[in-house]
């Protein structure tokens, strides 16, 4: 494979940490709340992490406190890195375009995957992903789950059948087209549609120029749920680029979405689990990440309407039918995906002035 919500405020953690702590039942008394070994996620809001199927079930098993903080965007996690959060953040989510950089700039460890009991239990492919292991063989990412950029649209108001990316620009669905606000996905899509023999080092004349083309059927450029979900809702827009969580969870909400991987490919991401470098609690922050990558967790989480496709394997292939369906991976999981990978800097500023000049004009 190549290479491919609040905004929060760092609390101090507490002056005494306690590193590593005992499953539940090992004391016959319970220890002071001072006592108890806190574990700070960073993650976005309501993404799992946070949900009573994993914070709560992960204190008790191991008698500790989890605390988040959540960040809004990839280069703000980055940036609390950077500017602080060494030393306070245990274990975060970093996507994967942005592993590599992470790893890069020092921001995140090794992890000891010989002490994770569920670590070979995950996707190979996504294991072996170039990003998430240096050039000595050390594991500085975790699949944990991972997903699509693809394209979608509303059946009721569009009764054809509906195959490529051809379709956003097409003048039928002039000023009815959401198009997701990210350089990367932008510029993959836009590679995709031009057909580009490599969606990695496309012709970005080319691509800014297919891109302002398609400005003329772009509504809205969307950022979040609620920026695609409320004009799909409304019927203003009625096809474009969006997650596949965004369409499972439209999809299991009963109204009208067929979310399809064009001809030409689509877009592929995964998230990963990673632990801070100077974390305070790296055996803790290990065994979470464990735990995340279980059967009991990605099971629960898969069964999450805003939940995301499992890197478990054990779990993916146990999915029930009406569960692959819907996620879209129905009866299997696409295989022609450009994933979104890290960037040197000069090709991150590149594709951006693209993007922007795309925005501006």
């Amino acid at each position: 494979m190549k290479r491919t919500i609040a905004l929060f405020i760092v609390v101090m953690m507490l002056g005494s940490v306690v590193i590593g702590c005992s499953p539940t039942g090992q004391t016959t008394q319970a220890p002071k709340t001072d006592d108890i070994p806190v574990l700070t996620v960073m993650n976005w809001k309501g993404y799992g992490s946070d949900a009573d199927y994993s914070a709560k079930v992960f204190e008790e098993m191991y008698n500790c406190k989890v605390e988040h903080v959540y960040f809004t965007s990839l280069e703000e996690m980055l940036t609390m890195l950077r500017t602080g959060g060494l030393g306070t953040i245990d274990a975060l989510l970093p996507n994967s375009n942005v592993l590599l950089q992470a790893i890069q700039e020092g921001l995140i460890q090794p992890i000891d995957t010989s002490k994770m009991e569920n670590y070979n239990d995950l996707r190979e492919d996504l294991r072996n992903f170039d990003d998430a292991i240096d050039e000595n063989g050390d594991v500085y990412g975790i699949p944990w789950a991972w997903g699509t950029t693809s394209l979608g649209y509303n059946t009721d108001l569009i009764d054809e059948e509906i195959t490529s990316w051809k379709a956003l620009w097409d003048d039928k669905y002039a000023g009815k087209v959401a198009y997701f606000d990210d350089y990367n996905t932008a510029i993959l899509t836009a590679a995709l549609y031009l057909e580009e023999e490599d969606p990695y080092n496309p012709d970005l004349a080319k691509i800014e120029e297919a891109l302002l083309d398609l400005k003329a059927n772009t509504r809205t450029y969307w950022s979040s749920y609620d920026d695609f979900l409320k004009p799909f809702s409304a019927g203003e827009i009625v096809i474009g680029n969006m997650w596949v969580g965004l369409a499972s969870t439209i999809y299991r909400s009963g109204d009208p979405v067929n979310y399809i991987y064009p001809v030409e490919g689509a877009v592929g991401w995964s998230d990963f689990w990673a632990i801070a470098k100077d974390a305070p609690n790296y055996e803790l922050a290990l065994k979470w990440v464990d735990f995340m990558s279980g059967v009991q967790f990605q099971t629960d989480f898969a069964n999450d309407p805003y939940g995301a496709i499992p890197s478990n394997t054990k779990v993916l292939n146990s999915l029930s039918d009406e569960l692959k369906m819907a996620f879209f991976i129905y009866p299997e999981p696409p295989t022609n995906l450009v994933m979104q990978a890290s960037q040197d800097e000069a090709t991150k500023q590149a594709w951006l002035e693209v993007w922007n000049n795309v925005k501006s004009k």
